[in-house]
């Protein structure tokens, strides 16, 4: 009898747990791969450089082990094909959002992905203002057009507390330096 309630105990425990662990919404954050350079007579939606696809290749092998339940972007060839080798890995269909109500956004993808990992794959203007519209303290104010291998992770806690960590991915291409306390 004792054994059979010790047992008891113990699931009742894991399973809390696991419910406590599984509240934890995590977001990755990027900004889209290197593209071809935009001139005044050029294509406003340029597909990645040679680069670019590379390290799209190369920010799905940094994913791999994580379980991303759904990717996002915003509906331009740079940002799709940067997500694109992460959503195809899991086959995933990439979600569409448009940049340009960040708090509903973050709110939609909290309530819709809750306790899930996400991919969102951004722009250098954009990444900033939604990891702020997530909850999280960031150290600049902005990315600079030299700054493609940043990788944001955000968990948001139960309580909808963020902590944001950054690493670099890929090739190093960064002007921008990440302070020692957001380094993953």
């Amino acid at each position: 009898m004792l054994k059979r309630v010790v047992s008891l105990l113990w699931a009742v425990m894991l399973i809390g747990t696991l419910n406590t662990y599984a509240q934890k919404t995590t977001i990755w954050l990027v900004r889209h791969a290197e593209k071809h350079a935009e001139g005044a007579m050029s294509n406003t939606d340029p597909d990645l450089t040679a680069d670019g696809g590379k390290r799209a290749q190369d920010l799905a092998a940094v994913l791999k082990k994580q379980k991303i339940d759904a990717v996002y972007s915003t509906p331009y060839k740079r940002t799709t094909s940067t997500g694109e080798p992460a959503a195809a890995a899991r086959q995933l269909k990439i979600i569409t959002y448009t940049a340009k109500d960040f708090k509903t956004f973050a709110a939609e993808v909290l309530q819709n992905q809750k306790g899930k990992e996400v991919l969102i794959v951004s722009h250098s203007n954009t990444v900033i203002p939604l990891a702020k519209s997530f909850g999280a303290t960031v150290p600049f104010e902005t990315l600079t057009d030299g700054d493609y291998d940043m990788l944001f992770r955000i968990v948001v806690d139960k309580d909808e507390t963020a902590k944001l960590t950054i690493s670099h991915y890929g090739a190093p291409h960064h002007t921008t330096n990440i302070p020692a306390v957001f380094k993953q």
